[in-house]
């Protein structure tokens, strides 16, 4: 146990030793470094040390050559080789694979050497780096590779346009851009990307694959339902003024054939549904939708189909029975149906009037005229002039719902001048004066 405890200690003191005597520096953005350099700390002068780089470069010793050039950068900043020497550095960088490292130091001759033969350099192997990105290269995380990303590469197109925002690269650049948020399916985005060049570089050659790839993006965008449903017209719109402005394309044969298809994806719902009806014996419906394809799209064969199926439609229409409904449509509407009909039966049946020469309860027949809207408002005997004003003026009353009572037959009425007579005429029944004082006659 003691002896384990005294190899670790003694094994600790050695590396220990071997830290201090490195020479290692914090740099901002650099991190820790080695500034002992191995083999290039032999070299007396800037001159030198490039010389003893350049041969490690030429025996593909690209580590060595890397460390040499960088300890030229960091021992003689400002002498004339240093530009040169940073260039190398991101240059053997890429030559061992390390393709974001190598990135940041062409990044870092463009900004600490702009005067010098190798910023143009720079930049292009920038540029390069970007594409491999683009085209699927892996980002590494301590030299170990992980699934590419299209953020970090739109990031590096961006630093190319601000390293210089007019130069060689930056209309491609930018445009790189708009395809670096396609694959990330940021439709906007790279609508917006196309549309800078547009905009800031109208005399560029790739201007016209710009505006293909606005309408492409739409297109793109319009298969998506969650989308904008307004993509399909804006990716027509923009392959039409595409088709306008650049006639001459090879790509105008393309844009054709994808406004072919974005009208087809217009209409195709319509018509699916128009089929559907038709299946389901609904002609009125089947036409309806298929109408609506030849209104959306008169040209493309979806309409021509739709008007031979309209001219199929249409007599049935005329002379077919009528779509039948679902099941439980039907049988709502038979009850509704019973109900009606059973209400309109228990409905009350106005008595008839009694009309002239009818029979009464007593089977006397008496000589009785339709009551008229006169009879309505005569005067009745017995009333008081009040009482007759009060009759008078109150108009006959609309017929209710409830039965109605039975007409009497209108009664003589006596005149007020002449005292009722307390016998009998004789005209009178005599059936109707028997009473209790008066025997039935034996028959």
């Amino acid at each position: 146990m003691l002896q384990r405890f005294f190899s670790i200690i003694f094994l600790l003191a050695f590396v220990f030793t071997e830290v201090a005597m490195a020479s290692l520096v914090w740099r901002p953005g650099e991190g820790w470094s080695n500034d002992d350099g191995g083999v290039s700390s032999q070299a007396a002068n800037s001159r030198a040390q490039l010389e003893m780089a350049r041969k490690m470069e030429a025996e593909k010793e690209w580590n060595k050559a890397k460390q040499s050039y960088d300890a030229l950068v960091r021992r003689w900043p400002f002498s004339f080789h240093a530009g040169e020497a940073q260039f190398k550095t991101g240059w053997c960088s890429e030559k061992v694979g390390d393709f974001a490292v190598a990135f940041k130091a062409y990044q870092k001759c463009i900004e600490k050497y702009p005067a010098s033969n190798f910023f143009e350099m720079a930049l292009e192997r920038q540029y390069n780096i970007a594409n491999l990105f683009l085209a699927g290269e892996p980002q590494r995380i301590w030299k170990i590779p992980i699934m590419p990303s299209m953020e970090k590469t739109v990031e590096m197109y961006e630093q190319i346009i601000k390293n210089a925002p007019y130069g060689r690269y930056a209309a491609e650049s930018q445009f790189k851009i708009g395809l670096g948020y396609e694959k990330q399916k940021k439709w906007s985005e790279a609508i917006r990307a196309y549309t800078m060049i547009l905009d800031r570089y109208p005399g560029n050659d790739i201007v016209d694959d710009a505006q293909y790839q606005i309408g492409y993006a739409w297109y793109q965008a319009a298969s998506v339902s969650d989308y904008d449903q307004g993509a399909s017209q804006k990716a027509v719109d923009a392959f039409m003024e595409f088709i306008t402005r650049f006639p001459n394309s090879e790509k105008i044969e393309q844009a054709k054939i994808n406004i072919e298809q974005l009208k087809s994806r217009g209409t195709q719902g319509s018509f699916n549904i128009a089929k559907f009806y038709e299946s389901q014996k609904q002609v009125e419906a089947a036409i309806l939708y298929y109408n609506d394809v030849i209104q959306k799209d008169p040209a493309s064969k979806q309409a021509e189909i739709a008007r031979k199926k309209i001219t199929e439609l249409t007599p049935l229409k005329a002379s077919g029975p009528p779509a039948p409904r679902n099941l439980a449509h039907l049988q709502k509407e038979t009850m509704k149906d019973a109900q009606a009909a059973q209400t309109q039966a228990a409905a009350p049946t106005p008595a008839p009037l009694p009309q002239s020469g009818s029979a009464d309860e007593t089977g006397n027949t008496n000589s009785v005229q339709q009551p008229t809207a006169m009879d309505a408002v005569a005067p009745v005997a017995g009333l008081s002039g009040e009482k007759k004003s009060e009759q008078q003026a109150t108009p006959a009353q609309p017929p209710t719902g409830r039965m109605p009572v039975k007409m009497q037959p209108k009664q003589p009425v006596a005149s007020p001048a002449q005292p009722k007579q307390s016998e009998p005429d004789v005209d009178t029944n005599p059936n109707e004066l028997i009473g209790p004082e008066m025997p039935k006659p034996n028959i």
